[in-house]
């Protein structure tokens, strides 16, 4: 029997069916990669594996044994933890704090100390310079994402589920990642990877699972699947071009940014748009390429110009930007895209 090992899983939301009867299982010192369109089910599918949503019809095992459904916290002490894609941390706690929510040391008091340095020794493994004392609040989305790896490391876990963990990650960070998922499988620790990015999966997979529309597709072995083949049993297609060739006449510039200097974020930046044409903004971890956008969009005191349509655009604030049809979306979605609170 595998070391987790779902049977029948069925799950619907107002009458749409959003998972339908998946078979699906992770055997000890394994790395299973769940694939699949937006919208396949496999958010769901790890929901219920992790107790934060009970299915319809269906049941779910950990060494043989029932995990109890709707128990987040249950399934997690009996071993199961759960990197979401969505960050679950308290932002007013610091590193350390959030790693061990929940599961402190030291009662009545806290060996915080002892704590600090379990937490350091795990964030140092993962690479990034993120220090236990600091406050969440303070960090980076891409750190932010790593003190959620740490968090579910730090467990005595006999199955990890990441969901898209290297989303926000730069390369050197992914790759520390990649061999931490290997040492841990190495350990005999089953491993659940959910990813877009079939580079990882090739590189990391034993098994690999497509779902599609809520239904599982197959179950292989990831030696014998390429990419073509994958995609389409992803689609329900054959794809002839993943990326097909665009021919786009760009039109006049709309935007030009000349020596935009935002000391010590970035320095003499300077780039143009024109109509019709995307640019792409790149760089690592840090390199101000965020902070560069909230400039533009007068959410940041820099110095430089910025011009739209030929006219001077230097915004005071972002909804001075909007007014002029500059908008921004940014890569914190939950804490700066939208407010909860208030309907869509």
């Amino acid at each position: 029997m595998p070391l987790l090992a779902a049977l029948g899983l069925s799950k619907s939301y107002s009458g749409v069916r959003v998972l339908d009867a998946v078979d699906f299982g992770v055997e000890r010192g394994e790395v299973h990669a769940l694939v699949g369109e937006n919208g396949a089910g496999k958010s769901t599918l790890i929901k219920i594996l992790g107790g934060a949503v009970r299915s319809d019809a269906g049941r779910v095992t950990l060494d043989g044994a029932p995990l109890p459904a709707g128990d987040p916290l249950a399934v997690r002490r009996r071993g199961l933890s759960i990197v979401y894609q969505e960050f679950t941390l308290v932002p007013g706690l610091s590193v350390a704090d959030n790693v061990f929510l929940g599961r402190e040391r030291g009662r009545p008091f806290l060996r915080r100390t002892d704590m600090l340095r379990a937490a350091q020794a795990v964030l140092d493994e993962l690479g990034g310079g993120i220090k236990a004392s600091a406050p969440v609040a303070g960090l980076s989305v891409a750190h932010q994402q790593m003190v959620e790896i740490a968090r579910a490391l730090l467990g005595d876990a006999s199955v990890l589920i990441f969901d898209e963990p290297s989303a926000s990650l730069s390369g050197r960070e992914v790759d520390r990642l990649l061999a931490t998922i290997r040492r841990l499988r190495e350990r005999g620790i089953g491993i659940v990877y959910v990813s877009h990015r079939f580079e990882e999966v090739f590189a990391l997979a034993d098994r690999i699972t497509v779902l599609r529309d809520g239904r599982l597709v197959t179950t292989v072995p990831a030696a014998g699947v390429d990419r073509p083949q994958l995609i389409r049993w992803m689609v329900g297609r054959d794809v002839s071009e993943e990326f097909p060739s665009r021919h786009v006449s760009a039109g006049a510039t709309v935007m030009t940014v000349a020596n935009l200097s935002a000391p010590p974020r970035f320095h003499e930046v300077s780039f143009s748009v024109r109509a019709g044409e995307i640019v792409g903004l790149a760089g690592l971890v840090g390199a101000g390429r965020s902070s560069a956008a909230l400039a533009i969009l007068g959410a940041l005191p820099s110095h430089g110009s910025v011009a739209l349509n030929g006219l001077a655009a230097r915004f005071h604030s972002p909804a001075e930007a909007i007014g002029r049809g500059d908008v921004y979306l940014p890569e914190d979605r939950k804490g700066h895209g939208i407010l909860p609170v208030m309907s869509a």
